[in-house]
């Protein structure tokens, strides 16, 4: 399932996103035993939602006759003109993350830490019109690894919504979710944002609605947030590429 390399890549961003949402653990007054506790259990759930994740872009991916990899999140160009070109490259949103977990003392998250590398088979797609995947099957794919964690924020609610304790198992994945939809770099949102306008403002509206709503009411809010998503979505389309 994964490769050596992966199941690295995997662990790491498991670790890093487990301190990150476990760095605060809720009490007043630190207690290193409860800390522990906190952690592992957050480090578990972190590790349940990433994996979970994966194997849904692995899944989808190849529906596309295509691989996808994940790996932490590297910047290798720090200049513009091909100057300032890093060999190894620079883990940034690991950085970042941890950088603003530790400033904030465990109160601002952020979570865009790991990329998928998408390629086509090329042995599959023989028989294809187009052999070579495009911008657009590459949004897909890149779209499912943020609504396999909005599957769980929705799955989470509903536990809840029935007195089941999930901890932070809702935010954890409504953070993952929304940070990776940043367009940046190789990020997923990226991905979304240049494979298909549309699908990203539509999911970007939904996501954003939905993490203000879901917490009062599932139903209610995902109803909301769809509604005002494709409303953001036709007005973009109506006022950009139409006029």
């Amino acid at each position: 399932m994964f490769t050596k390399k992966e199941a690295k890549h995997l662990l790491i961003s498991i670790i890093i996103l487990g301190f990150v949402f476990g760095f605060d653990d809720g009490r007043p007054k630190f207690q290193l035993g409860y800390w522990l506790t906190n952690l592992i259990f957050v480090t578990l759930i972190v590790a349940f939602s990433i994996i979970f994740r994966e194997m849904i872009v692995k899944w989808k991916a190849k529906r596309h006759d295509a691989t996808a990899e994940y790996e932490i999140w590297t910047i290798k160009q720090v200049w513009f003109g091909g100057h300032g070109r890093l060999k190894r490259g620079i883990p940034l949103g690991m950085f970042i993350a941890l950088l603003l977990s530790i400033t904030s003392k465990g109160k601002a998250f952020f979570t865009a830490i790991g990329v998928h590398k998408i390629k086509e088979d090329l042995i599959a797609r023989a028989g294809r019109k187009r052999v070579y995947i495009r911008d657009w099957e590459i949004s897909q794919i890149g779209l499912w690894s943020i609504w396999a964690n909005i599957f769980l924020v929705i799955v989470g609610t509903a536990l809840k919504n029935y007195g089941i304790n999930i901890g932070n198992f809702i935010e954890i994945n409504m953070f993952i979710a929304l940070f990776n939809m940043l367009p940046f770099g190789d990020l997923d949102g990226a991905k979304i944002f240049f494979g298909n306008l549309f699908l990203y403002i539509f999911n970007l509206a939904f996501l954003i609605i939905a993490f203000l709503l879901v917490k009062q009411s599932l139903l209610l809010g995902l109803i909301i947030a769809f509604i005002i998503a494709v409303t953001a979505g036709f007005l973009w389309q109506y006022f950009y590429e139409y006029k």
